[in-house]
């Protein structure tokens, strides 16, 4: 075995130890789009801020990839003081292993082909400062997410990746649409965000840390207790907003009326940041089986019910943001069940694939007046090697062989048998697994399949900017299985594999049959399938409901509010007011200006506070 020269061994370690250092990258991109923000740049447009972020986001990504294989395996951590007062110490605590080292190559790199997809898609838009910097910001936020080692900050960079996706959805905030999608957006994952800092609060008296190491140490040996339970319930709300969990899900599909390059980054990166956070916790989280049993119950039924509701959208978007809940139902089942080692495996396989079917997608809709889906068709004659990106990208995504999804969901199903319900589970995630792939296959019938429409007869050749990143996307997805091999993931096929491949297949085959090979362009279910064809389309009317129970509570303790501040509080100042007013006036009425009358009145109010004095205080030489 050759021994490397010093200078590359030094160069390698130093690679490794800074490290540390990979947010501020996409940190300067995001600062030097200031300039052009409010127009100190004008001359030369604004596209230079965007390949300034683009520049950053590749250093970051080289940087990344250099440290992951220069990685010899051994931790590294780094601990900054930020606050030290009155018994309270808080430290920006930091590691760099490979898994870190992992998500943020894909971090970094799903971001360089999402800002190079962006210059194509955004060629004719004046927002670039605004939306390139605040994609910078998104990309910091997550590699500072997978490095912290401290539960407090990682609550900041989630609330921060908020405030992002507000700002991101916002874009064009001249449409009432997208104002309302960030509106959502925010709110709702500020829900979930503040019941995460409530947790984070009582949890620091109970542990004496936020160090997540420490915390998972600690946990070793604490027993489970009501307190302690509603504690760890409350941290899984952060995780639940962030990855669409219902209830917390609405803000997803919503938010997709922002910028299609902002899409694919957010479903296929952002929202793993909830999950990354959550799988950090799983120790902790395990001491609870409260807990693990909510985490499987809310896992499960996103990932089921996800993906009916996707099976009945005709939005492009919509029926692609449902998957993603759907497809992260499962990692919280996997959580819940206590299969945290394949949790790791699906967080890692998750995120390249799902950005190769949104790229695919986003040529789509930038190339076509529409993006509903029963209205188009006919693309594969015009759009072949996009119709193959989807392709590759959703079995990548499924239980279908080679590719690491497969492994991934074979490996769940295989870490299920040691739950306590392995037979229930393990169904749920074969339907799922089936449901996911149907759903798959019914977009890519409605939009490349059958004959082309009125709408798609037509449809313009997209810039080779938006081409070039689905099709390397593509290669990586097919050596994904490699990749995630040499990270010490994957395999040999067990006993699931079999069950897994039939679910994958069956699914297929019957979306093919419905939406690829049928006459119908939509088929509609008849008689009382149609009223729930019809539920599922509206989402179970989950909005509607909200509006009657959460923001109809809300609306009526504000009315209370507000009656009780301007009857009552208001009422009772101004009606003093009034009299203070009205006894001023009448004074003013004695004003005479004659000094005998001001004389006499002083003299009866001098004689009035003897005579009051002299009844409640009797002096001492009367008494005797």
């Amino acid at each position: 075995m050759s021994v490397p020269p010093p200078e590359t061994a030094f160069f390698a370690t130093a690679v490794v130890e800074t490290a540390f250092l990979i947010p501020l990258y996409p940190l300067l991109g995001a600062f030097f789009s200031l300039l052009w923000v409010p127009g100190l740049i004008s001359r030369t447009g604004p596209r230079p801020s965007g390949y300034i972020n683009l520049l950053f986001n590749l250093v970051a990504f080289l940087h990344s990839l250099g440290a992951w294989i220069a990685f010899n395996g051994t931790p590294l951590t780094r601990s900054l003081p930020w606050l030290d007062t009155a018994g309270l110490s808080i430290r920006f605590d930091a590691t760099i292993n490979t898994p870190v080292l992992i998500a943020m190559t894909m971090i970094c790199g799903i971001h360089v082909l999402a800002q190079v997809y962006a210059i194509g898609y955004l060629e004719m838009d004046w927002g670039w400062p605004r939306f390139f910097g605040c994609l910078s910001v998104f990309e910091a936020g997550l590699c500072a997410l997978v490095l912290t080692d401290s539960l407090f900050f990682a609550y900041v960079v989630l609330e921060l990746l908020t405030l992002g996706t507000y700002l991101v959805v916002g874009t064009w905030f001249n449409q009432s649409l997208v104002v309302k999608g960030a509106r959502d957006a925010f709110l709702t994952k500020r829900v979930g965000d503040l019941i995460l800092l409530a947790g984070l609060v009582a949890l620091l008296p109970v542990a004496g840390s936020w160090n997540i190491n420490e915390l998972n140490a600690w946990a070793e040996q604490a027993t489970p207790s009501p307190p302690l339970t509603l504690i760890l319930l409350a941290l899984i709300a952060g995780p639940m907003g962030k990855c669409a969990q219902i209830p917390l899900h609405l803000w997803l599909d919503e938010a997709m009326e922002g910028p299609f390059p902002s899409t694919v980054l957010r479903n296929s990166v952002v929202v793993v940041g909830g999950a990354w956070v959550l799988l950090r916790l799983e120790p902790l989280l395990s001491v609870s089986p409260t807990v693990q049993a909510v985490l499987v119950i809310v896992g499960g039924t996103t990932a089921l019910v996800g993906a009916l509701i996707a099976l009945a959208q005709v939005d492009i978007k919509r029926s692609i943001s449902f998957l993603v809940s759907s497809w992260l139902g499962l990692l919280f089942l996997a959580v819940g069940a206590g299969a945290g080692e394949t949790a790791w495996q699906m967080v890692l396989v998750y995120p390249l694939p799902m950005a190769l079917v949104l790229l695919a997608l986003g040529t789509v809709v930038s190339s076509n007046v529409t993006q509903d889906l029963t209205q188009l068709g006919g693309l594969w004659s015009r759009r072949p090697l996009m119709g193959i990106a989807f392709l590759v990208g959703s079995a990548g995504l499924v239980g279908l062989p080679p590719l690491a999804g497969f492994g991934a969901l074979r490996a769940m199903t295989a870490s299920l048998a040691d739950s306590q319900a392995p037979l229930l589970l393990t169904a749920v995630v074969l339907i799922t697994n089936g449901l996911i792939s149907a759903a798959l296959v019914r977009v890519f019938g409605l939009i490349w399949g059958g004959r082309p429409s009125v709408f798609t007869k037509r449809s313009a050749e997209v810039l080779w900017l938006m081409v070039l990143p689905p099709m390397v996307a593509t290669g990586l997805v097919l050596h994904l299985p490699i990749l995630i091999h040499r990270a010490g993931y994957g395999e040999e096929w067990g006993p699931m594999a079999l069950p897994l491949l039939a679910s994958t297949l069956l699914g297929i085959t019957a979306g093919s049959l419905l939406y690829l090979f049928s006459t119908e362009h939509l088929p509609k279910l008849s008689g009382p399938l149609a009223g729930l064809q019809e539920w599922l389309a509206a989402d179970l009317h989950t909005e509607g409901l909200y509006r009657r129970t959460v923001v109809g509570l809300v609306a009526a303790l504000a009315a209370m509010s507000s009656w009780i501040d301007g009857a009552l509080v208001d009422g009772f100042s101004n009606r003093s007011g009034d009299l203070a007013l009205e006894g001023a006036r009448r004074l003013s009425l004695s004003t005479t200006g004659r000094v005998q009358a001001y004389a006499f009145t002083v003299l009866v109010g001098v004689v009035l506070m003897g005579l009051w004095i002299l009844t409640r205080h009797t002096p001492a030489f009367l008494s005797l």
